[in-house]
C-alpha cells in the first residue's frame, strides 16, 4: 500500500485551489489552465484541464460555464480531512529536526498539540542512513536556526544579504549576495544557499554557500534585482548531462535520492528496463556532479555531453594508474 500518491494528491490540491479561485470570481479557461500549469507537473495540463472544463461524460462536474466564465458546482469547498495514516506521517515529519526551522516556536507548539495523541509512523532514531556524510548540519543549534530563518526571510522578501563566509580551507569572504533559494543536499546532509554575488549593485557570479559556514549575515534595505531568475537561468550549462541508469543494487532509488538537489528530467524505458535521465546543472555544480556519478559505478552510463564524459574518463584513468603503481591504495 502506498502512503500517498504523489500525482493524485497533487491533483486534489490543484482542483481545490481552482474551486477556491472560482468561488471568488468567475474563471476563464485560460485562468484554469494557468493555475494547472503553475501548480502541476509537465503533463498535468493535458490530463487535468479537459475533465474540469468540458461538459461531457468524462467531466468531473466541478465547474459549470455561463456566458462570462466558470463557477464552482459545489456551494462550499469540502474541508480537508486526514486519515489516521496521514496523521501518523505528519507526526513523523513534525519530529524531524529540520522541520522546526520552517516554523516559529508558537506555530510548532500548535502543530505539536494538534498531533499530541498521534503515534508517529516511524522514529528517526530507528533509521540507518547510507550514502550520507556523517558531519551534517547541526539543526538543533540556536545559531544555525537563526541563520536559516534570516536567510529564508531574505529570500521571501527579495532582499539583498551582506554575508561573511568561511570556506573549508579557512578563506574568509565578506560580500553582498542576492539570495535565490535554499538547497538541501541529501548526500552531505547540509543546507546550502544558492545566491549571486553583487558588486556595485550588479549581478556578478553564482555561489553555493554551506549555511553552516556562514559566520554572519545581515538583511539589507535594498531589493534583489528584478532580473535575478533570468540571470541565473543564463548561467546554466548549455547541455545537460545525460545518463542511462539500471536498477541494479536499487540504482533508481539511490540516484534519484542523491541527485534530489538537481533539476532533472527522467524517462523510463519499459523494453530495456533502464531509465534515461537529463541533469541540468551550473558550473559550480560540475565537480560535485562528477564525483557523485562516479560513486555509482557500473549501474550508470554517461551518454553526454562529450566534454563531461571526457572528464569522467580522465578521472577513472588516473585512479587506475595510481592503483597500478601503488597497489596498497586498493
Amino acid at each position: 500500500m502506498e502512503l500517498f500518491s504523489e500525482i493524485h494528491s497533487r491533483y486534489f490540491y490543484i482542483i481545490t485551489e481552482i474551486l477556491k479561485a472560482a468561488a471568488v470570481r468567475k474563471l476563464t479557461a485560460q485562468d484554469v489552465a494557468s493555475i494547472v500549469a503553475r501548480l502541476g507537473f509537465a503533463e498535468t495540463s493535458f490530463v487535468l484541464a479537459p475533465p474540469l472544463l468540458n461538459a461531457n461524460q468524462d467531466s468531473y462536474c466541478l465547474l459549470k460555464a455561463d456566458a462570462s466564465g466558470y463557477v464552482p458546482v459545489p456551494e462550499n469547498v469540502p474541508p480537508l480531512t486526514l486519515t489516521a495514516l496521514q496523521k501518523r506521517w505528519l507526526k513523523a515529519i513534525l519530529n524531524d529536526q529540520r522541520f522546526a526551522m520552517f516554523t516559529d516556536e508558537t506555530e510548532y507548539a500548535i502543530l505539536n498539540s494538534l498531533l499530541a495523541d498521534i503515534e508517529p509512523l516511524y522514529n528517526n532514531k530507528h533509521l540507518v542512513s547510507v550514502d550520507m556524510a556523517n558531519d551534517g548540519d547541526v539543526y538543533t543549534s540556536p545559531e544555525y536556526k537563526s541563520l536559516f530563518r534570516t536567510t529564508l526571510q531574505a529570500i521571501q522578501l527579495g532582499k539583498v544579504l551582506l554575508i561573511t563566509y568561511e570556506s573549508s580551507k579557512g578563506n574568509r569572504l565578506s560580500a553582498y549576495f542576492a539570495p535565490y533559494k535554499l538547497e538541501f543536499s541529501m548526500k552531505d546532509d547540509k543546507f546550502r544557499l544558492v545566491a549571486v554575488r553583487m558588486r556595485h549593485q550588479q549581478l556578478r557570479s553564482l555561489y553555493k554557500l554551506n549555511l553552516s559556514r556562514i559566520t554572519s549575515l545581515t538583511i539589507m534595505e535594498w531589493n534583489t534585482p528584478l532580473g535575478l531568475d533570468a540571470y541565473i537561468h543564463t548561467l546554466r550549462m548549455p547541455q545537460p548531462v545525460e545518463i542511462e541508469i539500471t536498477n541494479e543494487r536499487n540504482g533508481f532509488e539511490r540516484i534519484f535520492t542523491q541527485l534530489s538537489n538537481f533539476e532533472r528530467i527522467s524517462e523510463y524505458n519499459e523494453t530495456t528496463g533502464t531509465c534515461i535521465m537529463k541533469i541540468y546543472y551550473y558550473e559550480v555544480d560540475e565537480m560535485e556532479l562528477l564525483i557523485t556519478l562516479l560513486s555509482f559505478g557500473p549501474i550508470i552510463r554517461v551518454l553526454g555531453p562529450a566534454s563531461f564524459r571526457q572528464q569522467l574518463v580522465e578521472r577513472i584513468t588516473n585512479q587506475i594508474q595510481r592503483f597500478a603503481t601503488n597497489p596498497s591504495n586498493i
